[in-house]
């Protein structure tokens, strides 16, 4: 169909249905960096009946909520998905689906890429089912191996938000057509199209629409298009038909649901008013006999009185004489998403059951997937070909037999062989194939796991096949073609093997909505943890903790040097950096593979940054060369200081500005009032010249390493270098022996202030050094 005839078609309709309405607004949701499923925001939509178009607007921004260092925020990049009736199932990271796995063949899903600049997306849908829709968004996936870990303080603290809303348009009520009776109508200038209902209900075999007009002037001046529960969107093919006089079709439907039709003219129409009739007819199983019609109104639901021909209507009982129907029964568990379904005569407490199979007539069985409770888990539909006598005694004359089984939602699709498919005469719904045969044990059985299965009917149509020792299909006789085969009907949370070795099953809830999904380790990705293109190798797992580990032994030297200058209580605290430094990168580098946890991961964090930030601490405080008392005050109002500071925010880079800050003004101070004091350089030349410049190095080093450089791919090697340059720059700047420097300040310790020739009011009235001077004495 050409753009003309489209916007022709759409604009004839729109004009109709008239204005856009908005109906569904929702506040901002916060969009977070997806790694996995569950960082994911839910939206939740419902789109009412008659829906012709629903336009969703989508707005994202950046809202800084915390910063000293920034004034903004750059936008980010946002993924979202749409589809109708459950959670789109999605693989930004691009990881394999675990095997047998429906990701294809299911109901449409919509998708936009834009930045969070405060910009409004519209996402259209024409023709959208009535009921309840889901988007999920997030900020677009990149790969965590190359994201750079930056202390917090160092970049701004954005938060995405997203605000989002549906407007819908209305299309006028359609005319209800009754089966089994024509209904006219016309086009002309002033009704462009004309939009028409039936409810098919549940049992219906075929349905067989039949359109005629009168003679046009081109080929095809009318144009009648269908879908089950929607206006039909003029832009798809499926069900069209274009004809000068009478079109017919046939079609399995989509059950329990109204079916719309359309009847508009076409690009090429010249205006002129044309008459048309509509007649639908339900078709019996292998007939093309219409089912008689009785006097009943139980077939059509929501209709009004008026609505309903009181001498044409169907009777259910009639309808179910269509085929025979495997009854099943529902059997739910506590567990969220948790429930089976089996034949009525099963055992209680079986998840499986058995039915017999034939080649001459489809076995057929029907369930329902509730809306919003079972939609956030996996159906798995199971069958096994049974190896009993029946089997032996066809196998024995036949190369082969095989069994074909379609799951398909909201209409029945007939299996065919050795067409990979099954087949529904629209191509319009969901189906999937499982194939089982007697040519080994693991080809007779099969699976298939669909991923949050839409809410509503499902049907799962079974027929066997038999082949002659050439492998090549062939008639069955009836005691051949009929086989036992075990089914298993289920739904699970997360997945069938409840997400296998390598991952973990959790449930979560967004938007007031709950789902099950895997969260994997080791490196393992994908919706069942069964992707290891991204594994760490065992190799790497051990370079990584050893690294993390070992690189922690450079503190050794500092311990010993602290001890020899009897720096006593500094020495105690390297000890205690080396040794939860150790531990915590012991329990947390190996993926619990390589891992020794002494005690909990989040105990061991705590203790390796606070001792990290008080090593710091007593360093300066040590270089400030205090008198005893000050330096007791400093060390006990650090420890509570970092303690605090550590348990309120310890990934914060002001845990450790803050501490360094007030060590170095406390350093400086300490060190003008020794040179002003002694008239003399402090500390010594030497320290100047070979220890002060190595050690400040070192730290600088150390400090753009921790801060700027680390990411998750070489965290093991920067942060190692971390461990080795720190211990390093202590060896550095710690100053000499204790009692060295204390004899060299005896000969001062008469003098408070500064000789005369030093002294001069500004320097008499410094406050502070007088306050010095009075507490040293």
């Amino acid at each position: 169909m050409d753009a003309a005839s489209l916007l022709l078609l759409l604009g004839a309709i729109c004009v109709a249905h008239g204005h856009l309405s908005k109906v569904w607004k929702l506040s901002p949701r916060e969009l977070i960096d997806y790694r996995a499923y569950r960082d994911v925001t839910v939206l939740h939509f419902r789109i009412p009946e008659q829906t012709f178009t629903a336009s969703f607007n989508f707005t994202a921004s950046e809202k800084l909520m915390s910063s000293q260092l920034f004034s903004g925020c750059d936008p980010r990049r946002v993924s979202l998905f749409l589809k109708y009736g459950s959670l789109p199932v999605i693989n930004p990271d691009g990881a394999k689906f675990p095997d047998n796995f429906s990701i294809s063949n299911r109901v449409s899903m919509y998708n936009a890429e834009f930045q969070s600049n405060n910009t409004p997306v519209i996402l259209n849908v024409t023709s959208p089912d009535p009921g309840d829709w889901f988007a999920v968004a997030f900020l677009s996936y990149t790969d965590p191996n190359n994201d750079q870990i930056l202390q917090q303080g160092l970049s701004p603290n954005c938060v995405a938000m997203m605000e989002s809303s549906m407007s819908v348009l209305i299309a006028k009520d359609a005319t209800v057509v009754i089966p089994g009776a024509e209904i006219s109508g016309q086009i002309d200038a002033n009704t462009q199209s004309d939009n028409f209902k039936f409810y098919v209900p549940s049992g219906t075999w075929m349905v067989r629409l039949n359109f005629s007009s009168d003679h046009c002037d081109t080929a095809s001046c009318l144009r009648m298009s269908y879908a089950p529960r929607a206006i039909p969107d003029p832009g798809v093919s499926n069900g069209n038909c274009e004809s000068s006089i009478a079109c017919e079709k046939d079609f399995i439907p989509a059950v329990d649901s109204w079916y719309y039709v359309t009847v508009s003219a076409s690009h090429n129409h010249s205006h002129s008013p044309i008459r048309f009739t509509l007649e639908v007819s339900f078709l019996a199983h292998n007939s093309t006999e219409e089912w008689t019609l009785k006097n009943t109104t139980t077939m059509l639901p929501h209709l009004k009185p008026q609505e309903i021909s009181e001498d044409v209507a169907l009777l259910i009982e009639d309808l179910q004489n269509f085929w025979s129907l495997v009854p099943l029964a529902r059997q739910s568990f506590s567990a969220f998403f948790t429930f089976n379904y089996h034949s009525e005569q099963t055992e209680e407490n079986k998840s499986f059951f058995s039915i017999n199979v034939s080649a001459h007539e489809l076995t057929m069985m029907q369930f329902e997937v509730n809306h919003i409770s079972d939609i956030g888990g996996t159906l798995t539909f199971e069958m096994k070909l049974e190896e009993d006598s029946n089997l032996k005694n066809v196998t024995a004359n036949l190369y082969n037999v095989s069994v074909v089984a379609c799951l398909s939602y909201q209409a029945r699709a007939v299996p065919l062989y050795p067409q990979d498919t099954c087949v529904n005469y629209t191509g319009d719904f969901s189906k999937t194939k499982i194939q089982v045969n007697s040519s080994s044990e693991t080809n007779r059985i099969g699976s298939i796991h669909v991923p949050f299965p839409e809410p509503g009917l499902w049907f799962i149509t079974l027929k066997s096949f038999c082949f002659n020792n050439d492998s090549l299909p062939t008639n069955c006789t009836p005691d051949q073609g009929t086989l036992n085969v075990s089914l298993i009907i289920e739904s699970n949370m997360c997945t069938a093997d409840n997400c296998g070795r390598f991952g973990d099953c959790y449930s979560y809830m967004s938007g007031g909505f709950i789902f099950s999904t895997c969260v994997c380790k080791h490196g393992y990705t994908g919706w069942g943890c069964s992707d290891d293109s991204k594994v760490t190798s065992m190799v790497e797992l051990l370079t990584a903790a050893l690294l993390l580990t070992i690189s922690n032994m450079f503190f050794i030297p500092a311990i010993v040097m602290a001890l020899r200058r009897k720096y006593y209580t500094e020495a105690f605290v390297y000890t205690c950096t080396m040794f939860f430094s150790t531990f915590y990168h012991a329990c947390d580098a190996g993926e619990d593979i390589y891992s020794y946890c002494l005690m909990r991961l989040n105990v061991l964090q705590f203790c390796d940054f606070y001792s990290a930030i008080l090593s710091l601490w007593v360093t300066l405080i040590a270089m400030s060369d205090l008198r005893s008392v000050l330096k007791s005050i400093a060390h006990v109002a650090g420890a509570i200081g970092i303690a605090l500071g550590t348990e309120y925010n310890r990934t914060s880079l002001w845990v450790l500005v803050v501490p360094a800050m007030v060590g170095v003004a406390v350093m400086t101070q300490s060190w003008m009032w020794r040179c002003k004091s002694q008239r003399s350089c402090y500390p010594s030349q030497k320290y100047w010249k070979f220890y002060f410049p190595p050690g400040v190095l070192l730290v600088t080093v150390g400090l753009v390493c921790y801060s700027f450089l680390q990411t998750k791919q070489n965290y093991k090697y920067v942060h190692s270098a971390w461990h080795i340059i720190m211990a390093l720059a202590i060896i550095f700047l710690l100053p000499s022996k204790q009692e060295e420097r204390s004899a060299r300040a005896k000969s001062d310790e008469s003098v408070c202030l500064p000789p005369l020739t030093c002294t001069s009011p500004s320097w008499k009235d410094n406050k502070f050094l007088k306050f010095v001077c009075w507490w040293e004495r």
